[in-house]
């Protein structure tokens, strides 16, 4: 019996040539000489004010909580047909996922049932741009200004897409990006967070960095780096 895969990652032919250059630069631990031209063409493409290549979507999801500082019992706000990592971002600082049902002709969280949703321990909305057909944001982001919430974008399925003349990703507090082979970007496994909120800049840095100000001693704005917050390593090569 044939086997027919599920997708087939597309080459443009130069892959083997810049991975043999990165190989050549004796730096391939993370944040390397590629990485920081993604970060820089994404920052340019989409006009946003800061990007941060991540080794996952589900780890820019990661950082998201963290930089909202979700803890044990708040409560986000997402829709009920999303893949499991936007719920378990949230679930893994303690909060409770609350659903909200979809629209039949997009797929994406009913703008409408939103606001019914929200308590005092509502914390963040998180839009899941499905198949990168994207949610109706300023309804979103009306409803987020109002009750003094944060927006969080899944837009793993929406890098290029528009909504309104903005790219997705660019338009809530934070959004996040998934370039695993499955989509029609690709890095293998691998993601983006977009930051779009100028405070959660630095700190994004020090997340993604172990929780270690390193970046900033690379920068020379630092004598030596040490240990500042909490973090892990989402860093790819």
């Amino acid at each position: 019996m044939k086997k027919i895969p599920f997708n087939k990652p597309y080459l443009t032919g130069n892959e083997f040539k810049y991975i043999e250059d990165a190989i050549s630069n004796m730096h391939i631990s993370g944040d390397g000489k590629y990485t920081k031209l993604c970060n820089s063409l994404m920052e340019e493409k989409f006009s946003a004010r800061k990007v941060l290549l991540t080794t996952s979507c589900t780890h820019a999801l990661e950082m998201a909580a963290i930089l909202l500082d979700i803890k044990e019992g708040d409560e986000v706000i997402m829709p009920s047909f999303t893949f499991v990592s936007t719920a378990n971002a949230f679930i893994l600082r303690g909060a409770k996922p609350v659903f909200v049902d979809i629209r039949p002709d997009t797929k994406n969280m009913d703008e409408n049932l939103i606001e019914e949703k929200i308590t005092n321990k509502t914390k963040a909305i998180v839009p899941v741009h499905y198949a990168g057909v994207s949610c109706e944001m300023d309804k979103i982001m009306e409803i987020a200004k109002k009750h003094n919430l944060f927006v969080v974008e899944d837009a793993a399925q929406g890098v290029n897409a528009k909504y309104k003349g903005k790219y997705l990703g660019t338009i809530g507090d934070l959004g996040c990006y998934s370039f695993h082979e499955t989509k029609n970007v690709i890095c293998g496994e691998g993601g983006a967070l977009v930051i779009n909120n100028e405070k959660f800049i630095e700190r994004a840095e020090i997340i993604r960095e172990k929780g270690t100000n390193r970046s900033k001693f690379f920068r020379g704005e630092v004598d030596k780096y040490t240990w500042v917050d909490i973090g892990s390593s989402y860093l790819p090569v």
